[in-house]
């Protein structure tokens, strides 16, 4: 997406712009505020302000399930997509990572509740979104600035349904400086001290000036890389071609010490370690040629 529709999407979607629709309890953004050239930029980059939908735990797994024939989603356009978005020249990547692999392992499943947690176990909807409304449009808006939404369902199927689209008229090609700056990031993890632990490392990625953006999208990228298995965790073997159900990632962040009191800092990456560095056969296995002789 460009910059000028970007602009335009910051200023609808401000929290003052929004008007809280109090029959389906959801926020809408006014269109209103946007001038007539405004309003044509999100029109010709077909984009909806406001896809309100009713949130239906097993639509959503028909609808990923059907996107498993989808010519135009494979783990190389994901890979693709993802690295561009670490290099910075596609933000909208970064999620692609945890969407795809959610989706390729989806199946049938009624809504289960997680036996501490108010979510399905097997793919993390809440309780809350579930028979609710949302506004997808916000969803993406948010992955489109670089922000990990796919750690449950509804973010995957947001993800996903727009991506298809996007995919119908357009390749993804990451960049050589995306796949240097890519690289860089996997020695940086390699060479963490023992003992080093996710918080500190994002403070270290911080300082090295490595990616572009908020600390919230550094961390959207450490958290893609770990559900995939590239950054391994000291409690679940987690691979590419292997699906863990939520519940488990979440029964796991009770007995780490770095997930007490806080909300922000979740499983896989939360279970992380410098001792751990990065797992390279599956970072070859899903990145191929991207993977960069070290010198």
């Amino acid at each position: 997406m460009d910059k000028k529709c970007m602009k335009v999407l910051k200023k609808l979607y401000l929290h003052a712009n929004g008007k809280y629709d109090s029959e389906r309890q959801v926020m809408a953004y006014q269109t209103d505020t946007l001038t007539a050239d405004e309003q044509e930029v999100l029109h010709t980059n077909g984009w909806v302000p406001n896809d309100l939908e009713r949130i239906d735990h097993d639509q959503i797994i028909q609808q990923l399930i059907d996107l498993q024939q989808s010519k135009h989603l494979s783990w190389t356009t994901i890979t693709n997509a993802f690295v561009a978005g670490v290099g910075g020249s596609y933000p909208r990547g970064i999620t692609t990572l945890g969407s795809y692999h959610m989706m390729i392992h989806m199946q049938h499943h009624a809504y289960e509740e997680a036996e501490q947690f108010h979510c399905c176990k097997y793919c993390g909807l809440s309780r809350n979104s579930n028979d609710s409304w949302d506004n997808l449009s916000f969803i993406r808006y948010a992955v489109h600035l670089g922000h990990d939404y796919s750690s449950t369902s509804l973010g995957a199927y947001a993800d996903l349904t727009e991506l298809v689209s996007l995919l119908e008229h357009e390749s993804i090609i990451p960049s050589e400086e995306d796949i240097l700056t890519f690289n860089q990031l996997l020695h940086s993890l390699d060479r963490a001290e023992s003992d080093e632990s996710p918080g500190k490392y994002e403070k270290r990625l911080t300082a090295e000036k490595l990616i572009k953006g908020q600390a919230g999208i550094r961390r959207g990228i450490l958290k893609s890389l770990s559900r995939v298995g590239v950054l391994p965790n000291q409690i679940l073997p987690l691979r590419p071609d292997h699906w863990t159900n939520i519940e488990e990632l979440l029964n796991a962040e009770l007995v780490l010490s770095n997930t007490k009191g806080r909300s922000d800092m979740e499983m896989p990456w939360a279970g992380w370690q410098g001792k751990l560095g990065v797992d390279w056969d599956k970072a070859r296995q899903l990145f191929g040629s991207m993977i960069l002789q070290h010198s």
